[in-house]
């Protein structure tokens, strides 16, 4: 059934995977993209071909049929503005177990489709962990629509190490925040 689900996926959300042999094939890492649709989580766990399990807010939750879907997915309720540490725990969690974090470091979907600022939780989950950042993008030309191609680009691993998170300091995390950011806008542009 999933094969038929993908298939149907494919046909009615064209996809254009580049860089899909970046993704390790076991091991907990943390997966950051832009955020331009709610067909996000979709389109990024067709294209690494492994489970995914997503902050989504709280609200989303709310909503009966949405929920059951979001939690089916390996989705968690995150409340906004609230300081996002339980999100934080149990994305802690998820990458212990080996498993992939994915996380839309905006917070947000972004309005004019292009790459925002990034919120400081993906750099803190990343140095909490150890894990490994794996930056992708997805680009599209004008809105998501059924029968539009979309690009996902998967970058290459951004070693924990080279994220300079040494002491936790917020300076530290800001930084480490914006270097993922920067790797997800080079391979938005680049599919744009």
């Amino acid at each position: 059934m999933l094969i038929t689900v993908r298939a149907v996926l494919f046909f009615i959300f064209p996809m254009k995977i580049v860089g899909r042999e970046n993704v390790p094939k076991t091991g907990g890492i943390v997966l950051c993209c832009n955020h331009i649709s709610y067909m996000d989580p979709v389109y990024l766990s067709l294209a690494v071909k492994r489970p995914v399990f997503y902050m989504a807010k709280e609200e989303l939750f709310n909503h009966r049929f949405l929920g059951w879907l979001l939690k089916s997915l390996g989705a968690f309720p995150v409340r906004r503005g609230a300081g996002g540490q339980s999100g934080i725990h149990t994305g802690e969690d998820i990458i212990k177990q080996g498993r992939i974090m994915g996380i839309f470091p905006e917070g947000t979907r972004s309005k004019d489709l292009t790459p925002q600022r990034a919120k400081s939780g993906v750099a803190m989950i990343a140095a909490q962990t150890g894990a490994d950042v794996l930056p992708a993008a997805i680009a599209v030309k004008g809105k998501i629509r059924p029968f539009r191609r979309v690009t996902v680009r998967i970058g290459k691993i951004i070693p924990n190490g080279e994220l300079a998170v040494k002491q936790g300091l917020p300076s530290e995390i800001k930084a480490a925040a914006g270097r993922i950011m920067e790797e997800i806008r080079a391979l938005w542009e680049a599919g744009n």
